[in-house]
């Protein structure tokens, strides 16, 4: 990289030109100056800005020049010299707090230290400074915060396939649309805004994310989440039992919808005759003459080869009137097919090649078990053709359609008419989740393949759950080149909190690596048992407005089986609340479910009921670890007493003996934690507890007689959460033992156990 040759000069003044967009008059002028080894300084701001004559003072921050260079670091300075960044005060252009890297110095003092890369991020003032900020319901954009790894991929060239993988708070999301606004800014003499489409999971996503790129400047970029992205029209009115909801998620529906409106296309048993004006002859055409004029026209979408057929069909026709005229001697003065009656025209291409819209033709389709057998890939058993079929409405406007049924009906759209609309590039979050069909729909909107598609293997769940990329980048690749990449490194979620995840994550997801975390708050994660049933919703609702009661944005992750109960509380008690699930998103309190909550964050979280969470379907873990991962700041968790997951450090068992534990005091919701005390007997139980903490606390119940201490209303960051790792790391012992009287001789076990080792050490 040479920032300071001519050529670089020049592609930087060009795109300070085309940087046409005014930022407000209180956005910061500028927040970093990068310095070069021969002493040219670059100031960058969000948008670029020139003197009275056009000489660039600051440069936009996406500006690829400028990317390359912010992508310096102390193992890899290339030839910048420092950086300096700069915070300004809300609102206004004063400096508050500057922080300066020089590169040199930085890689001597992290030389001997095992994580250079991470010592670096956890001593950058202005990242730490934005992650500690409270969260709102809208993203917000990470210009000022950019790392060097992120910058990487923010900038990968416009024909790529590009797949972020990233756990919770890596910030794949941000970087996903700061790339857009980096290929609208690079690639603006080929791409427009309108030719990008953001994707997301559902509508409380899209409405998260959907202020980000306006701030960058980014208008008219076409944001939706999957369902609106879709051509349909039809209301959801319909719940598909699960194998039928996986089958039609199916790719190989694709096939069967192509098969089925092909078979439509019917030839006549007889020869078919056509009544000529004026003449005692007619003119007749054969079901050959159909097979005929059908055969070429087959590939095409249904309603291009319809309108085809017809005029091929005219066509003929008019051959036979004029031949029909030649024949008796009769001189034809106009148009053959004028002698021809419109209405035998239409009625035999209806009963060739019908008029069908998506609706009728799936309802059709998955009424007659004839057309279902008949439309089936060979791949299809009959079970599962069984399980396509439905009694259809008496008329297609009462017909019921699940959200499985849009997809389906989008692909028949795509099929009838191919005129789906099409973008240059196309984002796709939360993508570890979507169905092939899904997928295809997606891939049919793309131009060439350019996309960025982001998620989290490890929080995939559903009828598609899956543990790789690779189906994903099968149906979507197209002319160019795939990359997956991992974000290692974890802003958002706080150290304690990824440290309790990670044991969820031992069972949600074994082979995924949780991100390295590069800060921490007080108090950790926090749970509170609950013994009556009846008190447990008023437990939950204790702990939310000791939250919201300070101002912080809260989410409420409760399984279904729970959410009636704690949503009619929230009413009765006045208290205000909004259903994330179905587009809600409120500055305080807001119920979500665990799937819903994918990608969202806030600053506190409090889930009801994690081991009802595990039970609720298939990919339980994956849910919980979910849940567990949505803070920036604060975690509780409320559990009925005997009921705290294993993985969580309880036992999920009713436990038959307990110890009274009597506490006094009030539990820390704020920064400094609780300082607890407490005075073991002696044969070792606990005879009291006493928690005292400053403000913003929750009231213990005194006399509170729990399980063990897993079950103990306490901070995990101490000893609990050592404790958890102890029986982890016991329990896959147990688990390597077992496998070795399995399979070895004893006497071999030793020898085994140490080549292991060995071989372990020798990896890189």
């Amino acid at each position: 990289m040479q920032a300071a040759d001519a050529k670089a000069r020049a592609a930087l003044k060009k795109n300070a030109d085309s940087d046409s967009t005014l930022g407000k008059p209180t956005d910061a002028v500028a927040f970093t100056k990068l310095i070069q080894d021969d002493g040219t300084e670059y100031y960058v701001g969000q948008h670029a800005i020139t003197d009275s004559k056009r000489q660039v003072k600051v440069f936009a921050w996406k500006a690829p020049l400028i990317m390359r260079m912010r992508e310096a670091t102390a193992e890899n300075p290339s030839n910048v010299r420092s950086r300096r960044d700069f915070t300004t005060a809300i609102n206004e252009n004063r400096i508050i707090n500057i922080d300066d890297v020089v590169f040199a110095e930085l890689a001597s003092r992290i030389a001997s230290l095992d994580d250079p890369a991470l010592a670096v991020i956890e001593g950058d003032e202005l990242l730490q400074e934005a992650l500690g900020r409270g969260r709102t319901p809208e993203l917000q954009q990470i210009v000022q915060t950019i790392q060097a790894a992120q910058s990487k991929l923010i900038r990968t060239p416009l024909e790529r396939l590009l797949v972020i993988q990233g756990g919770p708070g890596t910030g794949k999301t941000a970087v996903a649309l700061h790339r857009v606004s980096y290929l609208l800014f690079t690639y603006s003499d080929q791409l427009d805004p309108r030719d990008v489409l953001v994707v997301g999971p559902n509508p409380t996503f899209t409405r998260y994310i959907r202020q980000v790129l306006p701030e960058l400047g980014d208008e008219n970029v076409n944001q939706t989440d999957l369902q609106g992205m879709l051509s349909v029209t039809v209301s959801v009115t319909r719940k598909e039992e699960p194998a039928v909801a996986k089958l039609k998620g199916d790719g190989r529906m694709d096939e069967l919808i192509l098969n089925g409106l092909r078979n439509r296309v019917r030839r006549p048993a007889d020869d078919t005759r056509f009544t000529v004006t004026g003449r005692t002859w007619a003119v007749s055409i054969s079901p050959e003459d159909v097979d005929d004029l059908v055969e070429n026209l087959l590939p095409l979408n249904y309603n291009n080869g319809r309108a085809r057929f017809r005029t091929a069909l005219m066509s003929r026709l008019g051959v036979l009137v004029r031949r029909g005229f030649d024949n008796d001697g009769t001189r034809l003065g106009r148009d053959p097919q004028e002698l021809l009656r419109a209405a035998d025209i239409e009625n035999f291409v209806e009963r060739v090649w019908p008029r069908l819209t998506p609706p009728q033709f799936l309802s059709e389709l998955f009424g007659s078990l004839e057309r279902l057998v008949a439309a089936a890939p060979r791949a299809f058993g009959s079970e599962e053709i069984q399980l396509l079929r439905r009694q259809s409405a008496s008329r297609i406007s009462e017909e019921s359609w699940s959200k499985e049924d849009l997809v389906l009906l989008d692909a028949v759209q795509s099929e009838m008419s191919g005129a789906t609309e099409t973008y240059h590039h196309i984002v796709v979050d939360e993508a570890q989740d979507l169905t092939p069909m899904q997928l295809k729909a997606i891939a049919n909107r793309s131009s060439g393949g350019s996309m960025t598609v982001v998620g989290d293997i490890a929080q995939s769940t559903g009828n598609w759950a899956r543990n790789s990329w690779d189906d994903v980048v099968d149906e979507l690749e197209r002319k160019y080149e795939a990359e997956i990449v991992e974000l290692s490194h974890g802003y958002r979620v706080p150290r304690s909190v990824m440290d309790l995840a990670a044991d969820v994550l031992t069972q949600a997801a074994p082979g995924i690596t949780p991100p390295v975390v590069v800060r921490d708050v007080a108090p950790g994660p926090q749970f509170r048992s609950v013994d009556l049933e009846e008190d447990f919703d008023a437990a939950v609702l204790e702990v939310v407005k000791a939250h919201s009661g300070v101002g912080r944005f809260v989410g409420v992750i409760c399984p279904d089986s729970r959410r009636q109960d704690l949503e009619e509380l929230l009413d009765r008690e006045g208290v205000k609340w909004n259903d994330a699930d179905r587009g809600g998103l409120s500055q305080s309190i807001n119920v979500v479910s665990p799937v819903a909550a994918k990608g969202l964050e806030f600053d506190a979280i409090v889930i009801a009921d994690p081991e009802r969470i595990i039970e609720a379907g298939p990919e339980g873990f994956r849910m919980l670890y979910i849940a567990v991962t949505r803070t920036t700041h604060y975690l509780n968790i409320v559990h009925p007493a005997g009921h705290l997951p294993e993985v969580l450090g309880g036992t999920s068992q009713p436990v038959t003996e307990s110890v009274a534990v009597p506490i006094t005091g009030e539990l820390d919701l704020d920064d400094d934690g609780p300082s607890a005390e407490r005075s073991i007997n002696g044969n070792g139980s606990i005879d009291d507890v006493s928690i005292s903490s400053p403000e913003h606390s929750l009231p213990v119940t005194a006399d509170d007689t729990r399980p063990a201490p897993t079950d103990s209303f306490s901070d995990v960051a101490a000893g609990d959460r050592a404790s958890r790792r102890a029986r982890t790391i016991d329990r896959h012992a147990e688990d390597v033992l077992d496998d070795l009287k399995d399979t070895v001789a004893p006497h071999l076990w030793r020898a085994v156990l140490e080549r292991a080792l060995e071989q372990m050490r020798s990896e890189p």
